[in-house]
């Protein structure tokens, strides 16, 4: 499934194909064929068919190495599918033909910022600066704040060139410069409940996940002592995969609370959500990412195998991508290799409550209780409040024969959702067995949502 991330990553690539595909019409007055692989590959990418896309945008700038159009296609399209060096390599030639196109030095600067290569993003952004005429520049840069929000509007490249830059001092961890940035460019205002608003917008109903990024995002940066606030923004990143900026914020969130119970737990969400100190570059967490996506939306094996694969040589203490390959290895029939995966995952990372989760139930699927109670019990260990960790291991205890442990752990998932809407099938099956004890049927193991910041690996 396409998640809105996604989504608007393929709006703006629509729109980058859209703007170049206007360009170049106004170069040439003679129009293009109906049917050339630019246009395929545009009708392809809108259509969600992204391997169909890429491979026409190959076929259009092998054929046509001089067009802006086909070049920006290809380089665009591959950005998105995770093939960066094609990527680069592309952005790199349309660069060279158009070096003072405002739109392919934008992109040249995102892209740069999405594989971490920080110095040549701000390097893009400083030439993005320069084509404006000069009085807008120095207004950009001496005027007073009151200025700044409807100069940003007049002149939308200048707010992408603050958002970008504001972006990079984040995930390089400067949240001072970051914060005195947005105040400076209207960004944040004094007196305004960002953090309120991020709240509301998270539990509302229809919530776009675009949109409480943004707002816990202005939270961060608008109220610096919201800990609460800042420690949502990380683990609402951390379930999307950001795990470099996602592991920032709860620090962060950490350094700020008043509470030593709230920093002892986020201490223990570094270690075993977010991989402790251990590093990932922005580049294998892009990868991951995307290989995620190539897998579970586009169904493309091959090209997410390879992007996982890439992933893990980048960041070898990375638990995530193991996983995956686990998960793809399940899904294919072959369970020992799914769990040659997920052992390799722990060796990775000892401490991966969600390894160890998927590692337990794994081995409970293959009626391999012993090893699995061992697994799901790490897990719990590791995180206490997971209901459904607490369900599969009940079912294996169940499985065991040790019912007083099987009751004990059935009893505290129920305790931990405390909602009688959720798992009946659970406490039909603990009101049967306190009725008339253990029966020859294994107990029932549903998985209940996690809460955020514990979902989707």
């Amino acid at each position: 499934m396409m998640t809105d991330a996604s989504k608007a990553l393929a709006a703006a690539l629509v729109l980058t194909l859209c703007a170049a595909l206007a360009a170049i019409a106004q170069e040439s007055r003679t129009p293009a064929p109906p049917l050339s692989d630019v246009d395929r590959a545009f009708a392809a990418f809108k259509a969600g068919r992204h391997a169909e896309a890429l491979a026409a945008a190959r076929r259009a700038a092998d054929a046509s190495p001089t067009s802006a159009l086909a070049l920006t296609a290809r380089a665009s399209i591959a950005e998105f599918m995770g093939e960066f060096d094609e990527a680069k390599t592309f952005y790199d030639r349309v660069a060279a033909m158009t070096p003072d196109d405002p739109g392919i030095i934008y992109r040249t600067a995102s892209y740069a910022l999405r594989v971490g290569e920080y110095d040549r993003a701000l390097a893009q952004l400083d030439r993005l600066l320069a084509l404006h005429p000069q009085q807008v520049r120095w207004l950009f840069q001496y005027a007073p704040t009151r200025f700044q929000a409807q100069l940003l509007r007049d002149h939308p490249s200048l707010e992408h060139i603050v958002q970008i830059k504001l972006d990079i001092l984040m995930e390089k961890g400067d949240l001072q410069q970051a914060r005195r940035m947005a105040q400076a460019y209207a960004i944040v205002q004094p007196g305004q409940d960002y953090c309120g608003q991020a709240r509301t917008l998270s539990v509302a109903p229809n919530r776009n996940r675009e949109d409480i990024f943004k707002a816990f995002r202005l939270a961060t940066l608008g109220q610096p002592d919201a800990a609460d606030c800042i420690w949502w923004y990380g683990q609402w990143l951390s379930d999307e995969g950001y795990v470099r900026l996602g592991r920032l914020m709860v620090i962060e969130g950490a350094r700020v609370t008043g509470s030593a119970t709230n920093k002892e737990g986020a201490a223990r969400y570094v270690r075993i959500r977010l991989g402790g100190n251990r590093d990932v570059p922005k580049r294998a967490e892009q990868l991951f990412l995307i290989a995620r996506q190539r897998y579970l939306r586009d169904d493309d094996i091959e090209g997410a195998t390879r992007l996982f694969d890439e992933c893990i040589r980048l960041a070898p203490g990375f638990a995530r991508p193991y996983n995956y390959r686990a998960l793809m290895a399940a899904d294919l029939g072959d369970r020992e290799a799914a769990l040659a995966w997920f052992q390799k995952g722990l060796k990775a990372d000892a401490d991966s409550w969600r390894t160890h989760r998927n590692l337990g139930k794994l081995l409970s699927e293959m009626e391999r209780y012993p090893e699995a109670e061992m697994h799901l019990r790490k897990t719990v260990e590791l995180f206490g409040d997971d209901a459904g960790g607490r369900i599969a291991l009940a079912r294996v205890l169940y499985a065991e024969g040790k019912y007083d442990d099987f009751l004990k752990e059935a009893s505290a998932a129920v305790a931990i959702l405390n909602a009688k809407t959720q798992i009946v099938d659970v406490r039909e099956f603990l009101s049967k067995f306190d009725r008339w004890g253990p029966g020859a049927a294994l107990p029932p193991a549903p998985d209940p949502n996690v809460i955020v910041g514990w979902n989707y690996d």
